[in-house]
């Protein structure tokens, strides 16, 4: 937290022409200090409470609790104040409440119940329900986030109601289908050396991916430097940059395709050094007993 936000923000504000300033940023690591936060009061409460004996409930049932997360996090992100909403460097309490403690809680009693097996075993019918639900979540996120950049004909989606309903109900059938997907297909017995790598290193791509796609995210703004295009920078609001507007000179979101093509170029790029980066930084000295 000391090192990368900071870092990040150095390099961004150098780039951009604003004045370069130290500031302090938790970073990617916030969460894995509020992690240590649960597994302390976990610690405490395991040494009164009974453990929780209880069987996997059935995956229809999951995703009714996972309405009811939703209606958890919909009350706490109109009904806590701005200011507080952060409080204790949590990264929004709706989150908190709607998602981060009710899925530490859920995870500590799957493993004391190995609810693991119950999705191994889970009904093909079951499976395919919650793939098809889950992509059909990645398109409306995909055309919510789209046509509030490029407009799409015939796309009217509010994004305010979306964004305070939707993370709770589509994480719950998404964590259950990664799991299952990455259990019958990556799971293998040895694993692969892809496998196995990537799954070693998933914790610092964690920690290093803003780094590496603001990277690559400055490559393509200086490319677009580089063939003619005009690059304004916002002096209110920080990091946004647009292009200006030959008929007006007035500052102007980028042409559609350069957006979708700086998407492309920065989604594919980052996968593409970010996964290899993190194997190799877990080789070197100190880090590898880190990482």
């Amino acid at each position: 937290s000391l090192l990368l936000g900071p870092i990040l923000g150095l390099y961004c504000r150098a780039y951009g022409g604003y004045p370069l300033d130290y500031v302090w940023t938790a970073g990617p690591p916030w969460f894995i200090l509020w992690l240590l936060n649960f597994t302390m009061i976990y610690a405490v409460i395991a040494q009164f409470a009974a453990p929780v004996k209880m069987n996997m409930p059935h995956p229809v049932i999951l995703l009714l609790f996972g309405a009811f997360l939703s209606a958890a996090f919909y009350g706490v992100a109109v009904g806590v104040p701005p200011e507080w909403m952060s409080f204790g460097n949590m990264v929004q309490w709706r989150y908190g409440i709607g998602l981060y403690i009710p899925f530490f809680t859920a995870g500590i009693v799957a493993g004391r119940n190995d609810w693991m097996k119950s999705v191994e075993e889970m009904e093909t019918w079951c499976v395919w329900m919650l793939r098809t639900i889950v992509v059909g979540f990645w398109i409306l996120m995909f055309l919510e986030a789209g046509s509030g950049i490029i407009p799409i004909p015939g796309v009217n989606i509010d994004a305010g109601v979306l964004e305070n309903l939707l993370p709770p109900i589509y994480a719950v059938p998404m964590t259950l289908t990664l799991i299952q997907f990455f259990h019958q297909y990556f799971n293998g017995t040895p694993p692969s050396k892809i496998a196995k790598s990537a799954g070693a290193a998933a914790y610092t791509v964690y920690i290093i991916h803003p780094l590496i796609y603001n990277v690559w995210i400055i490559a393509f703004i200086a490319i677009l430097k580089a063939a003619g295009v005009s690059i304004w920078w916002s002096q209110e609001q920080m990091f946004l940059y647009l292009t200006i507007d030959p008929a007006t000179g007035a500052p102007s979101l980028l042409p559609g395709s350069y957006i979708w093509a700086g998407f492309l170029w920065t989604f594919f790029l980052t996968q593409l050094t970010v996964w290899p980066l993190a194997h190799y930084m877990r080789q070197l000295p100190v880090l590898n007993k880190i990482l």
